[in-house]
């Protein structure tokens, strides 16, 4: 059996790797994830220094800026 045009095509479109899946749900994930651990290094650090709370709190402020940072480096596409 000849390939024709058809045939040629269909089997170049197959061939090209699809884009993976949930990639949404995982930049959310990973901006959850970053918050959060903003938020305890905060409270880590707010600790040692005798302000929990507060520097917790500035941590959890500043946890969504890195973390739209680290997603909108690691996808780009989105």
């Amino acid at each position: 059996m000849p390939l024709t045009a058809t045939t040629y095509l269909a089997s170049a479109i197959s061939e090209q790797p699809s884009k993976p899946t949930m990639r949404a749900a995982n930049a959310g994930f990973m901006l959850l994830v970053v918050i959060c651990l903003c938020a305890l290094a905060g409270y880590a650090l707010g600790s040692l220094v005798g302000l929990p709370i507060a520097i917790g709190l500035a941590g959890l402020i500043i946890g969504p800026i890195v973390g739209i940072a680290f997603v909108r480096s690691r996808f780009r596409d989105l």
